[in-house]
């Protein structure tokens, strides 16, 4: 019931038992037999509510998960079918339990003697009510997650957190000092194959120091002063990709610590420029990983880049170890997230590491963008799964 009502209409779910002589089997026949087990029964009612909870916060928690993992990869297929997407969170899940043991016994009497048939009822009636808020996500909501920049200290703080630098570069930057990184993309797909090789070798760079524990990423200053910087140790300064990351966003020589500024102009040397992309374009960006049946294509339903050639580009050389989105005809066997849509399935292959951590690292960037200020849409829509 609990995946029904979060993936359409359900009942709420209702138990009933019986333990009547007609309902299961013939009672003992000793009063304090029947005494015993109606005590056992009514006792065992208390521990319901907690085993209740055991159950329903492990099922709800999995398919929240899963359903809005479906709505993700729902719309980055739909991007790339310059179809609109469309976001509908759950912001509230409730749910009540109740159950109502009941229990009785009859003596049969004959004249005044009192014979020792007696007839046992025990039973319960157990229901579980969950009630499902859903929020469209729209107006200032909406610019404000899907339409802001995103932070550099929102970069900082996921990078601080295990995230590889280089994943986190590709995935949200699109200009460093100039270096452009396929920011054609940022929006539907192009027609024209997008500048990205210097920034892709930049992000390989700051991942090699990263790897070597020789970049220092983060606040330097106290108070109101400190200013964000990306900056290396005096080890890393000597490393071959320090050399070729300050080379590349022309960097002067002599120092180990840049400052980081958000823009979109190429720094003054002493400084790096960085220009972020939306979540919207985040996602625009990673629609051009999923991949299309080639009727679809040669229909026209999707836009076909091409290089200066005119050949057909390849988006696998822009997005190579971030996302790859499989299609298939049936439902595939072995994915981590599969969605149908337009006659096929598209899905993320659970072998795919590289497309789950970005997967997930999205999915962490929607929840920052959630909590940057801003009061959340008060829901519009809500369900009583049980009605």
């Amino acid at each position: 019931p609990r995946a029904r009502a979060l993936r359409g209409t359900g009942e709420g779910r209702r138990a009933t038992i019986d333990l009547s002589p007609q309902g299961c089997c013939p009672m003992p026949r000793r009063p304090l037999m029947l005494l015993i087990l109606c005590l056992g029964f009514l006792l065992g009612c208390a521990g319901v509510g907690p085993r209740a909870l055991e159950t329903a916060r492990g099922s709800y928690n999995e398919v929240l998960r899963d359903t809005a993992d479906e709505q993700l990869l729902a719309n980055l297929v739909r991007l790339r079918y310059r179809d609109r997407p469309f976001f509908l969170e759950v912001s509230a899940v409730t749910t009540q339990f109740r159950f109502a043991p009941n229990a009785g016994a009859g003596l049969a009497v004959e004249g005044f003697r009192i014979d020792d048939d007696i007839a046992l009822s025990v039973g319960g009636g157990f229901s579980e009510t969950p009630t499902i808020s859903y929020a469209p996500l729209q107006g200032e909501d909406f610019a404000r997650r899907l339409l802001s920049p995103l932070s550099l200290d929102a970069l900082v703080l996921l990078n601080h957190s295990g995230w590889s630098t280089e994943r986190l570069f590709r995935l949200a930057v699109q200009r460093a000092n100039g270096l452009r990184n396929a920011v054609t993309a940022s929006g539907p797909t192009p027609a024209q194959a997008p500048d990205f090789a210097e920034f892709a070798a930049f992000a390989q760079a700051l991942r090699a120091l990263q790897l070597e524990d020789a970049l220092l990423l983060g606040r330097q200053g106290a108070g109101d002063g400190a200013a964000l910087t990306l900056a290396v140790t005096a080890e890393g300064a000597a490393l071959p990709a320090f050399r070729s990351l300050r080379e590349s966003l022309g960097l002067q020589e002599g120092k180990t610590a840049y400052r980081l500024r958000a823009g979109a102009q190429a720094g003054t040397g002493e400084e790096i420029v960085i220009q972020t992309r939306s979540l919207n374009g985040v996602l625009y960006f990673l629609a051009n990983g999923v991949a299309v049946p080639e009727a679809h294509r040669a229909a026209g339903l999707v836009v076909t880049t091409r290089d200066a050639a005119g050949r057909p580009f390849s988006w696998d050389s822009v997005l190579g170890g971030l996302l790859t989105v499989h299609v298939a005809k049936g439902r595939p066997a072995g994915a981590a997230v599969a969605i149908p849509y337009r006659g096929h399935w598209f899905y993320i292959d659970d072998r795919d590491a590289d497309s789950k951590a970005t997967f997930s690292l999205l999915m962490q960037l929607f929840a920052l963008q959630a909590g940057q200020g801003g009061d959340t849409s008060a829901p519009v829509l809500t369900i009583p799964a049980g009605s």
